[in-house]
């Protein structure tokens, strides 16, 4: 593992709270990717993670694990919850019982909030088979015997406008920004914000869409048409054919307002209560619009036309368009 001091100006520390981060990377070996300079992919990750960090890196995987990896805010929750249904045969009564914090374990979790009372890798480890874990690491930094036994990896990707007032909003909340949100548009743009580069995060998954053991969606295509986005699922994860009312009672389970409602789901008031951090705000909104198109009533021009041009030079190093990855927004 190679760790770098991230360069981080007094501005930056003033608005993430005097946070430190450190660019994070490894060698990559193991990942299906050819030409690729591993060691410049970095990730922007919290100093003091390293030790917990190198634990998932190392992680032992087991044969029927599930993964789902996304660049924070870009649906995780919702994709979440459907692949844990879909992959314990919908057992409606424990996912109505039984916080998904604790059915799905976000593997990383206490190597980024030192608060945390729980180390979230010994519970990923306690966890019971079949596992499904959670992370927001790129591909070079989750567990790489998941690119050994070729475990299977959903990633769920989002718009970079959509993702990037939602990103806002949530540390705004958490009380862990303290600028405004072009601000924060501009650390993004920059790689200054945590778990950044978003680009390389995204784009990597994406050229791995097509391995057998990935299957990529987006938050767009499950707002599109959820049902196909679950059959699709379905199938990836090798379980019988769903019957129709299997599949109504799936939607109406992941619907955003019934997820809004559940504190199985919707981690408002756990994080108000258990964060640790005395900075959360009361107004603090774990799950907030739902919307595919927030951006346009929440962004003002300048960073638009930022936005924009940072998603053209990226696209442009892939031959790729928006379109292609997202459909019409």
């Amino acid at each position: 593992m190679i760790t770098r001091r991230s360069r981080t100006s007094e501005n930056i520390a003033k608005r993430q709270r005097q946070r430190k981060f450190a660019n994070v990377s490894t060698s990559g070996e193991h990942i299906p990717l050819t030409n690729m300079n591993w060691s410049e992919r970095w990730c922007t990750l919290p100093l003091e993670d390293e030790t917990q960090i190198k634990q998932i890196y190392e992680f032992e995987v087991r044969e029927d694990d599930v993964y789902v990896v996304t660049f924070p805010k870009c649906g995780t929750t919702w994709i979440q919850e459907a692949t844990w249904l879909l992959w314990n045969d919908l057992d409606f009564a424990t996912a109505n019982s039984v916080d998904l914090t604790m059915r799905s374990v976000f593997m990383e979790l206490s190597a980024l909030y030192t608060s945390m009372p729980r180390n979230t890798i010994e519970l990923s480890k306690a966890a019971k088979s079949p596992r499904v874990l959670k992370s927001h690491l790129p591909a070079h930094l989750i567990p790489k015997q998941i690119w050994e036994k070729k475990n299977k990896i959903i990633y769920c990707a989002r718009n970079p406008k959509d993702t990037a007032v939602s990103y806002f909003h949530f540390h705004r909340g958490l009380g862990t920004w303290m600028g405004e949100i072009d601000e924060f548009v501009e650390d993004l743009i920059n790689d200054d914000i945590l778990y950044s580069p978003y680009w390389q995060h995204l784009m990597d998954f994406w050229q791995m869409r097509k391995q057998g053991n990935v299957f990529f969606t987006t938050y767009e295509d499950m707002k599109r048409d959820l049902r196909k986005v679950l059959i699709e699922l379905n199938d990836f994860l090798e379980k019988p054919t769903l019957s129709d009312e299997n599949l109504q009672k799936l939607e109406e389970h992941l619907s955003f307002n019934n997820m809004k409602a559940s504190t199985r789901t919707n981690l408002t008031y756990a994080v108000k209560a258990g964060h640790g951090s005395p900075h959360v705000r009361p107004d603090f909104e774990f799950m907030r619009r739902g919307i595919v198109g927030s951006y346009r009533d929440e962004l003002g021009q300048e960073s638009l036309e930022k936005l924009d041009k940072w998603t053209s030079q990226n696209l442009a190093k892939y031959n790729v368009t928006l379109k292609e990855i997202f459909g019409e927004l």
